[in-house]
């Protein structure tokens, strides 16, 4: 056995014979340090305990039609039948996942009626929401629902011809009416006129009023364009920006009994019935007027 100094670390080897089975006092020889020698004790591993024969596998039965239907018929025997505790249990998640699923479509029906009844009320009041809202116009318009963003609308709509002396005049006249909940002021009217082609080859801006009109109250207006041109065989009659009033040529002349020069001769009879255009119990916004003499008429509120 191998001894170690515990105060030197020097070490030492000794017979086992010689420390014995209960141990002896030994010294150390490099600096006289004594201590109490403990024999080695051997460790030796028990002796294997025989293996336990493992009892063999019992034969498996062989796979015959006998066996196959057996277990068959087996298989397809119900279980044990449910305790009284798991049925209450399946019943609960029953009903829990029932009552989930009408939250859900509560949920969802709920929603889809606030957005038909929303969509309803849009389309329903979509002239308030145009006016609220005028960038509204748009979408309402690509789904066909005509809005007029200002609220206005003409009526009793006419066309004459008439002259200044020598010069021909188109008269336009009729009325602009407050369509909407609160007073509006009136834009400017613009009258455009088009050759065969659908090209504008006339345009007149002309101011009615600068009062605001009142919720239901309406506005007469009479506007007149002298010597319009001949090849003209359209007009149409539209409201235009307030940034466009400079184009007009002062307020609307609104029409006062005519009086005809001494030296001329006054025409009080129209020789053709179209000159009354339409009939001024309807109310027009946009409207295909009968032709005055070859010229298309077309009034539009926006």
């Amino acid at each position: 056995m191998i001894l170690t100094c515990t105060s030197c670390s020097t070490r030492y080897y000794a017979d086992d014979a010689a420390i014995g089975p209960a141990g002896r006092t030994v010294r150390c020889a490099a600096c006289g340090f004594s201590w109490f020698a403990e024999p080695q004790l051997e460790l030796r591993a028990p002796a294997d305990a025989p293996l336990a024969r493992t009892a063999e596998a019992p034969a498996q039965e062989p796979l015959t039609r006998e066996r196959v239907e057996r277990l068959r018929r087996a298989a397809e025997q119900p279980g044990p039948a449910p305790s009284a505790a798991a049925k209450f249990r399946q019943q609960q998640t029953d009903r829990m996942r029932r009552d989930r699923n009408r939250a859900a479509l509560l949920v969802w029906g709920a929603t889809g009626a606030a957005l038909a009844a929303s969509a309803t009320g849009m389309v329903a009041f979509r002239q308030d929401v145009a006016e609220l809202w005028p960038r509204s116009a748009s979408a309402f318009a690509a789904l066909g629902l005509d809005v007029n963003v200002y609220g206005l609308e003409f009526y009793d709509l006419a066309v004459e011809r008439d002259f200044n002396g020598a010069t021909p005049v188109l008269v336009v006249s009729g009325e602009v009416r407050n369509i909407g909940r609160d007073d509006k002021l009136v834009p400017p009217v613009r009258i455009s006129l088009r050759d065969t082609r659908s090209h504008e080859i006339f345009e007149l801006v002309n101011a009615i009023t600068d009062q605001p009109i009142a919720a239901g109250a309406a506005v007469p207006f009479q506007i007149r364009v002298e010597n319009p041109p001949t090849e003209a065989v359209d007009l149409e009659a539209t409201f235009a920006s307030f940034g466009e009033q400079s184009l007009a040529g002062g307020p609307a002349h609104v029409s006062p009994p005519a009086v005809a020069p001494q030296d001329e001769l006054l025409l009080d009879e129209p020789l053709d019935p179209a000159h009354e255009l339409v009939d001024p119990s309807h109310p027009t916004t946009t409207s295909e007027l009968g032709p005055v003499d070859g010229l298309a008429l077309r009034f539009t509120a926006g």
